[in-house]
Order: C-alpha cells, then structure tokens, then sequence
C-alpha cells in the first residue's frame, strides 16, 4: 500500500511466524525511517519568511473557511475582539524563552472568503498558521487542498503541527476526509454548540486533549453511523501525548512540530507520531467492514469551545507545514469567490421577497461547475437564487437541523451547476426570500445569510484565481454598517 516508498522495518514481535507471507500473530511494532517519495500527488510546504505576518503567501492551491455560532443581529456588523496569535509582527517567536511570548494581535473577519482568507490565516518562517481564539462560543477554521485524495489502493497522508500542552478539550485540532460533495465548511462534533454535524461519510482523526482518535462513519449522522469510534487509550486511561512522553521537548515548545503519517488501508487505518528520536509511535485501529469511501477532501480544521473556560488564554495557534499525500492525482479543481456576502437578516423576520444580489467574475466556463457556500437559518423553500437572470432555483443545504425544515445557525450547500447558466466573465446571483413554509415554528424568523460563496470547477490548469492581499481593512466593503 506504501506506493513509491522505500522503506527501513524494524519489527519486534511475540508470537508466531505463519507462512512465507510472514504473518505476524501477538504484539508488534512497526518504525518506518524517513520515507522516500519519489512523487506525492499533492505537496505544500508553505514557502517564505516574510518580516511581518503574511497572507499574501498563503498558497491558492487550498480552500479557506472560518465558521463563528453567532446572532443573526451581528453578521457582518460586529467587530470581534482581538486574540493574540503566535508569531509577534516581526514574525519572531513563539520562543518560550522570550518574555513576554512574541506574538501579535488577530481580529477574525466574519465575512472572509478564499480569495481574501481570514486573518487567523497566515505564514512566517516557512510554515502556516491557523489560529482562533474564544471569539464566539464556538468557531471552526478550516483549510483544504483544491485536490481530492484517492485511497483506493491504500494512501497516505502526512502534514507536520505543533503538540504543545496547553490545547485542550475545548481547543483542539482534527483532519477530516469526506466525499467532496458532503464537505461540511463548519461541522462539529455532536458535543459541540453548533447545528451542522460531521457528514454521513466521513474519517476524522481527533487530537482533542492531547490523545489521538479515530473515527469513521458512514450512511447516517453523528451520532448514528460510526463504525468505528475509537480513542488512544493505555492500560487504564487515555494515552496523553504528554504523559507518555513527558520529556519530548515538543510538549512546551510549540516552535517544534511533529510529523503526522495517517496510513489508510481497507481494513485499517493507523495513525503515527515522531517522536524525538525520529521513529514514529503508532496507534492503529481495524475498520472490519472496510473504509466506506476510498476518495475524498482532506479537510485541516481548528476547533475553540470557549477555550478560557479552561484558562487557556494565549496558546491558539496550530502551526503547520508540509502537508501531503500520495496519489494518483484526481479531483484538481478552481474556485472563484462572490464579491460580498448576502445579508437578508436582523433581530427578527425581513420581509418576504426581499433581494440583494451578489456577482463572480468566472474567467471560463469550466466543467462540473458546483455552487458551494454557507447559509445561515436555512428555512425549506425560503433560500431562493437566480443566476444571470434565469428562473429561481431553491438552495437547500446538505440537511436541516429540524428534520427537512429549517435550522438555525450555518449550514453548507453543495449545488451542482447546469453549465448553461453560466458565462465568462460577471455572473449575477441574485437571492431573494421565498415563502414562509408551513413546517416552521412561530419562532423561525423569515431570511437569511450566505457567506463562503464560490463556484467550483474542475481545473483547466491555465489560471489562479488572484493572490489574496493582507486582510487588515475588514469591513470596508460591507455599506450596510452604520446605517
């Protein structure tokens, strides 16, 4: 399943030798050296080292996404407070030596999007950050590559982060694979204050206190569906990263960062960290009935649960760096952002058949072009869209939090385009609120928003969409504020 690597065993085992297969029978532990790749089907390692923090340099081979649980009364309009993140405006540190810690203040952007990504978003020294503070009472960053992972004949995927002490059960972070058309922008775990749940696809690996989980799931929706739900657990307790390796440097020192090999085979996946000395420590679980997808987005995703409530006051940043995985190469596709956000919302119902249109500037028409966003207290049959003037077409997301209904905080839509409505150059997309459904509850408020918004095609391999500038005037572009 190892495509392409040269590898270096050494296994230690009790038990039985079986056969010439060589099929090993008691406790064993594989430590693979340094892998040799001769081609990775995708590869990013985050080049530059700017003199201050930059987005500039953030590559446009991925997708970026930033999902707060917020009022109605405040999309778009309220300013959120600052959070430090590592790295200080000099892009110094985060040496723990150094007092105070270099870092630097980041005012998250509600209305960001790929093309001008949110400042929690940026590089120095080499490697990425994703940072978020407690802004909200729960947020979800989320950074992915515009390729699918095909592991049909087993795959792997390696990325180096930060495993320092200090993120907790209210902050932690977590590799989502999924179906690209189930790709959930703001999804949580099903202990999470925040509608949209993980897809009914899915492969999660959860390094939630310091202790790795994996999970996968197919057919229905956490909490139903797993098939397998597993944590790092020692004789009596979880495995804590810290606790078993409490002299690794890497628990206090979050300039180190460790590498991530997430194996994937039909029947089981395994999951190995570097330890100081090189070797990895693996901890593998068997999935019996075989992974239930084998292609897939490799989803990057932060999650902040108030993390204060556990006094972490200043340790929010993930620092990641030569993300990978191995091929073949499928799923290459383009995004091309809306030039604003819709906001058909306040503290309480808009009129019916109320509109704001939006535009994307799309330099082709590609094939197998997908309307991709978040919408915000989705109602049945309310999220209607007219595209360069054809007939409304209703946008419903992937599902409602009441069943077939409506929800109340964000969901994401994934809407296959007919190429026919489409033209180089401006598209119009305007939104207007539908009916009021009979099933909605007195307390359901008529309208909505929609943020993330971006067609999808498959990539011609001719163009990029634009560099994003630095993302420090947030709100300039939002005339409503102050009215």
């Amino acid at each position: 399943m190892l495509k392409g690597y040269k590898k270096g065993l050494t296994i230690l085992f009790v038990g039985i030798i079986l056969a010439s297969g060589l099929l090993l029978s008691g406790t064993f532990e594989i430590e693979a050296e340094a892998l040799a790749q001769s081609q990775w089907a995708f590869e990013e390692t985050f080049d530059g080292d700017p003199t201050s923090p930059s987005q500039v340099l953030l590559p446009r081979s991925f997708n970026y996404a930033v999902t707060h649980r917020s009022h109605p009364q405040e999309h778009f309009t309220k300013v959120f407070g600052p959070f430090p993140a590592d790295h200080a405006d000099n892009c110094a540190g985060p040496n723990p030596e150094v007092v105070p810690l270099p870092q630097h203040d980041v005012i998250s952007d509600p209305a960001s999007n790929n093309a001008n990504p949110d400042p929690s978003f940026f590089i120095c020294k080499n490697h990425m950050m994703s940072s978020m503070g407690q802004v909200a009472p729960y947020s979800v960053t989320a950074f992915w590559p515009r390729q699918e992972f095909d592991f049909s004949d087993g795959g792997l995927v390696e990325f180096e982060v930060n495993i320092n002490r200090g993120h907790s059960v209210k902050h932690w972070f977590e590799v989502m694979i999924v179906p690209r058309d189930q790709v959930r922008l703001g999804s949580g775990p099903l202990d999470s204050p925040i509608d949209e749940r993980y897809p009914a696809e899915r492969i999660v690996f959860e390094f939630r206190r310091a202790v790795r989980g994996i999970k996968v799931g197919t057919g229905e929706l956490d909490p139903d569906g797993w098939l397998v739900n597993e944590q790092d657990f020692g004789d009596y307790d979880f495995n804590y990263w810290y606790a078993k390796y409490p002299d690794d440097p890497a628990v206090n020192d979050r300039r180190i960062r460790r590498t991530m090999r997430l194996q994937l085979q039909d029947n089981q996946i395994i999951w190995g960290i570097e330890k100081e000395d090189g070797t990895f420590d693996n901890y593998a679980v068997d999935v019996p009935d075989g992974l239930p997808f084998d292609r897939g987005i490799v989803m990057f995703k932060t999650h902040a649960y108030n993390p204060e409530g556990q006094g972490n006051m200043d340790q929010f940043t993930f620092h990641w760096d030569n993300i990978r995985f191995d091929g073949p190469v499928v799923g290459r596709h383009d995004a091309f952002d809306a030039d604003d956000v819709v906001y058909l919302q306040r503290n309480g119902s808009r009129e019916i058949g109320e509109t704001q249109t939006v535009n994307i500037n799309l330099p082709r028409v590609g094939a197998n072009p997908v309307l991709v966003g978040q919408v915000h207290q989705p109602m049945k049959g309310q999220v209607l869209l007219s595209i360069n003037g054809q007939p409304n077409i209703e946008i419903e997301p992937h599902e409602y939090a009441e069943p077939n209904c409506v929800s109340e905080n964000w969901q994401t839509f994934y809407v296959e385009l007919d190429p026919a409505l489409l033209q180089a150059g401006d598209n119009t997309l305007q939104w207007t609120i539908g009916p009021r459904h009979p099933c909605a509850t007195d307390g359901a408020w008529d309208g909505f928003s929609i943020k993330s918004l971006h067609i999808q095609m498959d990539s011609s391999g001719a163009e990029q969409p634009e560099t994003p500038t630095e993302n420090l005037d947030l709100f300039s572009f939002l005339p409503w504020i102050g009215d």
